[in-house]
């Protein structure tokens, strides 16, 4: 599986411009904000990918699941429903992790953290922040759970430019990880993510 700090290592410092204050200089695997998704995907990956449990409304925003290519297993897209460009307004970068526990979480966390920090200097970051997470199928809500044993442990930055970077872990209770259905879903197993959100979208997204 791949290991955290190589990620970080390889999507900050690679793939980043240093001191700036633009969330589209911030780049998952080559790709940023503001570019087609057709530039990297085909149409037919991107629709046969959308979620219609991840349409935030259902009618403005649709969002594609696609297997990463290097450094990440995942990579969800957001797009608005009816631009035939596919503009990326949403980008999320996913791991997933095996035996996640709250230390290693952390410490990947605080890494991940400490290196947005140094390259984007004018960014407010918020404190860390720790949520119950509750789990139905293909859905992952930031809630009290049940059990309340799976938790997600985040840290935002937002820039300038009115854009937002989110990193999050997520350690799912065991008896989610192992959930035996048809389809498995990522959101029943650990993940690392980092999410970047446009101006726009995170505008709606404060509204909705």
């Amino acid at each position: 599986m791949k290991k955290i700090l190589g990620i970080v290592f390889l999507s900050l410092f690679l793939s980043t411009s240093a001191h700036t204050d633009n969330i589209r200089d911030f780049k998952i695997e080559s790709i940023s904000i503001g570019d087609s998704a057709l530039d990297y995907f085909n149409e037919s990956e991107l629709e046969n990918g959308e979620l219609d449990w991840f349409n935030y409304s259902h009618k403005e925003y649709a969002t594609s699941l696609v297997s990463g290519k290097d450094t990440y297993d995942w990579i969800k897209i957001s797009y608005k429903s009816d631009d035939d460009n596919f503009i990326i307004e949403g980008l999320v970068g996913i791991v997933v992790k095996k035996k996640y526990d709250d230390v290693k979480c952390n410490e990947e966390l605080d890494s991940a953290a400490l290196d947005i920090s140094g390259l984007f200097k004018n960014t407010k970051r918020s404190k860390k922040k720790l949520y119950k997470v509750a789990y139905n199928p293909r859905k992952v809500f930031q809630e009290a759970s049940q059990s309340g044993k799976s938790t997600a442990t985040s840290i935002s930055f937002d820039f300038k430019d009115k854009g937002k970077i989110i990193l999050s872990c997520y350690n799912m209770d065991k008896a989610t990880n192992q959930i035996d259905s048809p389809i498995k879903d990522i959101n029943q197993f650990d993940t690392f993510r980092i999410d970047i959100r446009s101006k726009v979208l995170k505008n709606y997204l404060e509204k909705v």
